[in-house]
């Protein structure tokens, strides 16, 4: 009939995307997160939030959406296994995740869509994002311009990469789903695998806003997701020689921090030996997050303050000449 016809052709034009927001425990962020969902210039969407076993008031929190679809887990089964739930149930040609505390800038769907339809040999859109923190500063972060997915993804993230990128459902149908041994680093994990077999490609924009929570993720959780990132890809590691070495160095290292945050030393020790052991030629920040860490010192956020101003002159100047 001419109204499939019709039907057919705008969603072409215009394919569904599925927002997906795994929840836990975040009612008093989530309608925030559903906010900027339903303010995107690009229309064509479903959202689909998965309750992932909270005890909070999270259905009074959404009792005033009625254009979601939810799925409830009877327990917390973590945030791998809350995605996957979403993607389950979602119908969307192109998926985006979206963290229960953090929000997109309006046209981030549209901007992404294009892209995807625009480049049909890539998968995975990613883009920059503003880091909120939780004294209300925020930072840019630019989408990194990398050659090498998977020798980037290796060692570094730095994507927000649980609510930044949109994939195409056809990558899921190649890599699966995420792994729901991993307690933490899932995203990453996902991302890796991914980075073989589909294509990432960026729109070098600010489209999202990663809210930094006060609370850091325990330590020993943190050490779970490393131990099984490093069993399960540790021949990749390998293949990439020194690179690879200096990679797992970097796990090491952040895992030594962590613990000395947490004032555990025979823990943070072990791991800093490790690091040392590994590949002891880490950046300076990192050594300085270190000192912060044993000292109790605010080095690190000082030395954001310094090149936040410096970039912040740098625009200014940029924007009074004109370019």
């Amino acid at each position: 009939s001419r109204s499939f016809t019709l039907a057919s052709l705008m969603l072409q034009i215009h394919p569904k995307v599925s927002v997906i927001i795994p929840v836990y425990n975040h009612a008093h962020r989530v309608r925030s997160a559903i906010d900027s969902v339903l303010l995107q210039t690009y229309k064509n969407y479903e959202i689909i939030v998965v309750d992932d076993g909270s005890t909070d008031n999270l259905k009074d929190s959404l009792s005033d959406f009625n254009n979601i679809r939810l799925v409830h887990h009877k327990k917390n089964r973590g945030r791998a296994a809350a995605r996957n739930s979403g993607f389950l149930a979602s119908r969307g040609k192109y998926i985006a995740f979206l963290d229960a505390d953090d929000e997109w800038k309006q046209s981030k769907l549209e901007k992404q869509v294009q892209y995807l339809e625009k480049n049909k040999d890539i998968s995975i859109c990613i883009t920059g994002y503003e880091l909120l923190m939780p004294n209300g500063d925020r930072q840019r972060m630019p989408s990194p311009r990398v050659q090498q997915w998977e020798k980037y993804l290796l060692k570094y993230i730095g994507l927000s990469d649980g609510t930044v990128p949109m994939i195409d459902r056809a990558c899921f149908q190649k890599i699966g789903l995420q792994d729901t041994a991993f307690p933490w680093q899932e995203n990453w994990e996902w991302l890796l695998r991914a980075s073989h077999l589909c294509g990432i490609g960026y729109v070098d924009e600010v489209l999202s806003v990663k809210r930094k929570g006060t609370k850091q993720p325990p330590a020993s959780l943190r050490e779970l997701g490393v131990l099984r990132f490093l069993r399960k890809h540790g021949s990749l590691f390998d293949e990439y020689g020194l690179y690879g070495r200096s990679a797992i160095g970097l796990k090491w290292f952040n895992l030594s921090v962590a613990f000395f945050y947490e004032r555990n030393w025979r823990k943070g020790s072990i791991y800093l030996y490790k690091a040392l052991g590994t590949w002891p030629f880490q950046r300076p920040g990192l050594y300085f997050r270190l000192m912060d860490a044993l000292f109790g010192t605010n080095i690190e956020a000082l030395l954001q303050k310094i090149s936040g101003f410096f970039r912040r002159i740098k625009s200014a100047h940029k924007r009074l000449l004109g370019n």
